[in-house]
Formats: C-alpha cells, sequence, structure tokens
C-alpha cells in the first residue's frame, strides 16, 4: 500500500510540473521578435530612384555630365583635340597599320526637349590605325526658334577611348542653329597605332544638350594648348 502510494505521488508530481515547462517553452517563443531585414525589392527602388537622381543632376549641366562620366567610366572621352601638325607628323612617322581594319560606328541622340535631328554623312567607316578620317554630321532645327546646343561626344570601348584623337569637331564649342535651319559640319579624328590589337569595332556618339549662349562654358587645358 505504501508503495502505491508513493507512485501515485510521483505520478502526481511528475504530471504536475510537464505544463509549466511546457508553457514555459511557448512563452519564450511567442517573445521572441524576428529579425527584419529589407525587402530586396525596396533595396533595388531606391537604388534605382539614386541612379535616377544621379543622372538628371548631371544632364542639367554639361560640365557636371563630362565629369560624371569620367569619374564612373561611363564611355571614354578620348583625346579631345590634335593639333594638325600633331596629327600628320603621327601619320608621316609610323604610318598607317594597312593589315590592321577598324569599324568606327557612328551614332548620334539629342536630349530630351531639344528639337534638333542630327545624323552622320556615313552609319561607320572603316579605317587603319595611324590613318586620319574625315567625315560630317548633318544638323537640323526642326522649330521655328532658334536653337542653341553643345555635344559631348563618347567612345567605346574604354581602351579605344585611350588611343583616339579628334583633331576637329563640332563638339570643341556650342553651336546654334536658325528656325528651321540644315548645316553639315565636319569631324577629323585619327587613331593612334598604340590602339590594342584586340580592338576591331569601336563607336563614336555624341549627345546634344541645350545652352544658355550667355553662359560659357570654361575652356579644357587640353583644348587650350
Amino acid at each position: 500500500m505504501f508503495s502505491a502510494s508513493r507512485s501515485s505521488t510521483c505520478s502526481s508530481s511528475s504530471s504536475g510540473s510537464s505544463p509549466t515547462r511546457s508553457g514555459e517553452s511557448l512563452s519564450y517563443r511567442r517573445t521572441r521578435t524576428p529579425v527584419k531585414r529589407p525587402s530586396n525589392t525596396l533595396l533595388g527602388a531606391a537604388i534605382g530612384v539614386l541612379v535616377l537622381l544621379m543622372f538628371s543632376f548631371a544632364y542639367a549641366n554639361v560640365p557636371l555630365f563630362k565629369l560624371f562620366c569620367e569619374r564612373f567610366g561611363l564611355g571614354g572621352q578620348g583625346k579631345a583635340r590634335m593639333k594638325g601638325e600633331a596629327a600628320s607628323a603621327m601619320s608621316s612617322t609610323t604610318g598607317p597599320i594597312e593589315s590592321r581594319n577598324i569599324t568606327v560606328s557612328l551614332m548620334g541622340v539629342s536630349a530630351s526637349g531639344l528639337p534638333i535631328r542630327f545624323r552622320p554623312s556615313v552609319p561607320s567607316v572603316v579605317t587603319n590605325p595611324g590613318r586620319s578620317v574625315h567625315l560630317s554630321y548633318v544638323f537640323t532645327n526642326m522649330s521655328d526658334d532658334s536653337v542653341h546646343f553643345r555635344a559631348i561626344h563618347s567612345i567605346v570601348p574604354e581602351q579605344a577611348a585611350r588611343e583616339f584623337q579628334l583633331i576637329q569637331c563640332f563638339c570643341f564649342e556650342d553651336q546654334s542653329l536658325g528656325p528651321r535651319e540644315s548645316r553639315t559640319l565636319p569631324v577629323y579624328f585619327a587613331l593612334s597605332p598604340r590602339i590594342p590589337t584586340g580592338i576591331e569595332e569601336m563607336t563614336l556618339s555624341y549627345t546634344l544638350f541645350p545652352r544658355d549662349p550667355k553662359k560659357k562654358l570654361p575652356v579644357p587645358a587640353q583644348e587650350a594648348n
């Protein structure tokens, strides 16, 4: 009888303690605060807005746009200007490397709201390192008002931009067109014989931006020489 009573007491004690542990465990689970991680969608949207603001700010000002491109490597600016004598000396000293053909594609786009259409005289040209190239772009003002603008050039790939010399270009200074006026403007460039051997194609593109004729851009040091 004593044994049965003892067994009953232990059983009762054991069964009474079990809910307490279970309750403690349940309470612990409920009080844990889950760690919130930022949503990938939200993070991507924030980055997209930041990039859009950066581009909008840069496009609003031509000098800032040039600095922005150079800082973040968005296309090469190349060597802004090369004197005619220097270009001739380069060609006469080394001569064209006729065993290498490089295709230069030509492109252009106007900033939003600028009523100018422009196109290259040819869509592309095949040339050799050490040889100078002369071509032109045709500009047409589609509006009934005078338009002032500035062209910013870009060259890709970046390795080609380092060996690309603009000798004469409408992008060296501000341009203007009268109402409905069309004009042909020249471009004169050369590829250095030092251009990497793996480059067979490259692109020269221009973007036009509206300009206030009352505000003059500072002349870069490389263009002033």
